[in-house]
Formats: C-alpha cells, structure tokens, sequence
C-alpha cells in the first residue's frame, strides 16, 4: 500500500491550511513530530516549522526550526523545505533523548511558544491578547536572544524603551510602520499609561519565563526576577456616573443601544460578559441572570432589580433560548466593539464625554457601595474572587465610622 503523502509536504497544501495559533503536526518517527504553524501575523514571512519529541525523562520537549520555504526559496538553515525540517527534527529530537538538549540554546521565542501552548490547553481566558502583545512588543526584540544570554541591564533597557518608543498609527486591517502617532512624552499620564502597559507586558513576558524555569527548562531566573515593574502606574480614581448623568444617559437612548446600556447598567458585567448572553441565561423565576463565561474563568448569577428583570423579560419574551439575549438593529448579537459608533453618538446626544461602556460597571460598583452593600457582595457581583479590586477603587465611597467621625469632629471653616 503506497504511503499517505502529507499535508505539510508541499507549498500548495500547506497554504490551504487555515492561519491558526494551532501548529499541524505530523509524525515522522517514534516519539518524533513535525510541526507547522502558518500563523495568524505571518505577513509576508511564510509559515514555521516546528519540531516535538519526549526527553529521557518523559517531558514533552518542543522547539521551533525556522520558517518554511513558503514564499522566500529554502537556504538550509532559516528557510527550510518539508525534507530538509523533518532531517533537522529528527537530528533535534535525537539530541534530546541523548540528553544533550542544550538548555542554554533555549531562546525567549522557544520560551515564549512553549508557554502559550500549555496556557492554550489549560483553557487560558486572555491567550490571543497575550500572543498579540508578545508579538508585537516581545518577539521583534528579545525573541531570538538565548535566554541564557538575558541580563538584568537587558530587560530593563527594554522595559524602558516600551515606554519611549513610538505608537504606529492604525490606518486599516494593519498598522503601517512608517506611519506613526505623535505622543507627548512631557505629559505625566501618558508616562502613567504607558508605564501601565509596559507592566503587563513585562508580566506576560517573567510568566513565560518563569513557565521554562519551573519545568526545569533553564536553570536561573535571576535576570528577569530582579527586573521590577514600574510603581505608581495605576490610575487611582475611576471615573462613574452619578445618579443625575445616568437619568441624562438613559433619557438620550433608545432602542439597541439603551437595551445595552440598561443591561450593563442593572448587572455590572462587562460588555464581553453581556454580548454572550442568551435567552436562556435569564431566570424569570429567580428574576437574575447566568454570566456563564467571565474573565476570572468563574461563572456566577447576578441578581437583578425590579427594573432590571422587567427589562430582561421583555428581552426575552417569545424568543428561543439560544438566541443572543441583547442583539444589534440587524438582530445579530453584538461583536467586539460592535457598539462604538451607536455609543459615541449617545454620549453626544446626551452631552457626555470621556465615559466608556465599561465605566457603566463602575457606576454598578459605586452605587452598591454607596447604598451600604459590603465590599465582599459586590466583588462577587463584579465575578471578582476577593475584594482586592473593589478596596481599591470603591472603599472610600462606603459608609464609614472613621470618615463621619472626622466630619463631626475636625475643625470647619
């Protein structure tokens, strides 16, 4: 019987592949695979091959070849034919069971793939946000360095630099390089925000890391566990309508656009948590709503008022349960920011301006708190799993002993 031809032995199968994360993998030799992901940023570059195989301890060892020979011709070292990537798979793989996989020779891209692969399988909530910021702030900088080769003085330079270097100015599906916004370093929230940014992608980056360190990848942590976030980055108010500004909001909407707002504004939940919403997450009978997927991975009910069930029956009255609950004009549900434009002109009608959805939650939480609700119940309203959040932005608003002491007592002009 002739031999299956693979998929991944050719330029024109592979290219039918579908742009995915996920590599295609294909077995040639015991315990030995070859690899291909075409990638979803590709732009230009073609796909990667990748190879796999078990160490003599039984540990799942994986590590990227080079590009395929999908666009630029193969040279036998960075672009690599189907042949040429299995002889070198299979020359990696024996290194490895010999117990000579260098792990010196492991690099923050090796570092970096290993990780989002086993986040991926463990059902990670934020994984495509990750491989995006990795891609774009990460990979282009650090990524063929050794680990090994990482310094303290290394990572900080370009920690630093995140915050120096220039912002490209989006202008269609992709940003143009040598297009870029003008940022006004001089001013002090903007250093803030993008110090911000910096420490989250500082700590995606020391969570990959760490990742190799504790599966015995690579021996010593210290040059990225000496390297400490920015302080002071996180913006100590959070913006949320009072009482009067949520009448003006809700008397200038109508329709689609006032259904999202209500909603967001009766549960507190995210505008990701309310576009997922089903009919059938209502519960007439407990008058409250099932947030089935959230950021935190817990899901949780979130009892409603007596205006906020009204509004959830009349959603739901004469549907199908597995029709989206809040839907667009078009009756599609709403899609990643699919809300912008009907939200901007809202904020306009009702002369608003610098509030987002989201501060819609804030406005939940505050009120909660000011109204006496203990910090505990609106974390857990919000799907918070303690009250580390809710302290921090809405302690101050809750009744408080201290601060009516202080107002009866402290000297008044």
């Amino acid at each position: 019987m002739a031999q299956r031809r693979s998929i991944l032995s050719s330029r024109t199968s592979r290219v039918a592949l579908p742009r995915s994360d996920a590599p295609e993998w294909e077995v040639i030799g015991p315990s030995v695979r070859l690899g291909y992901r075409r990638g979803r940023g590709t732009h230009g570059r073609g796909g990667s091959w990748l190879a796999a195989t078990r160490s003599g301890d039984n540990r799942r060892v994986q590590a990227r070849l080079g590009l395929a020979d999908d666009i630029a011709s193969a040279n036998g070292q960075s672009v690599l034919t189907h042949e040429q990537a299995k002889e070198l798979a299979r020359k990696w793989a024996k290194s490895v069971k010999a117990g000579a996989e260098p792990a010196a020779s492991l690099t923050v891209d090796d570092a970096l793939d290993r990780y989002f692969e086993a986040r991926d399988a463990e059902g990670m909530k934020s994984i495509h946000d990750a491989r995006a910021r990795a891609a774009l702030h990460v990979r282009p900088q650090l990524g063929k360095t050794r680990i090994a080769d990482l310094t303290v003085l290394r990572l900080r330079k370009w920690r630093d630099g995140l915050v120096s270097e220039r912002k490209l100015r989006r202008t269609g599906r992709f940003a143009d390089r040598k297009n870029f916004e003008v940022v006004d370093l001089s001013d002090p929230e903007v250093i803030r925000r993008r110090r911000d940014t910096a420490n989250r992608i500082l700590t995606m980056l020391k969570a990959a890391l760490n990742w190799s360190y504790n599966n015995r990848l690579v021996s010593d942590d210290s040059a990225w566990r000496l390297v400490k976030p920015f302080r002071g980055t996180t913006s100590a108010r959070v913006r949320f309508l009072t009482p009067k500004e949520q009448k003006v909001l809700l008397a200038a909407s109508n329709g689609v656009i006032r259904d999202l707002v209500s909603a967001a504004l009766v549960t507190g939940a995210r505008f990701g948590e309310l576009s997922r919403l089903r009919v059938s997450d209502y519960d007439p009978d407990n008058r409250s709503v099932f947030i089935a997927e959230s950021k935190s991975g817990k899901p949780r009910h979130i009892p409603l008022p007596e205006g906020g069930a009204g509004l959830f029956k009349r959603l739901c009255d004469g549907r199908g349960g597995d029709e989206p609950l809040l839907r667009q004009e078009s009756g599609a549900g709403w899609a990643k920011s699919s809300y912008q434009r009907a939200w901007k002109a809202l904020l306009e009608r009702a002369g608003l301006a610098d509030v987002t959805l989201h501060e819609i939650r804030h406005t939940y939480a505050s009120a909660m708190v000011r109204g006496g609700a203990p910090l505990m119940v609106v974390a857990q309203a919000l799907g918070h799993s303690d009250t580390r959040m809710v302290d921090k932005h809405y302690a101050h608003l809750a009744p408080s002993y201290v601060a009516d002491t202080i107002r009866r007592l402290a000297p008044d002009i």
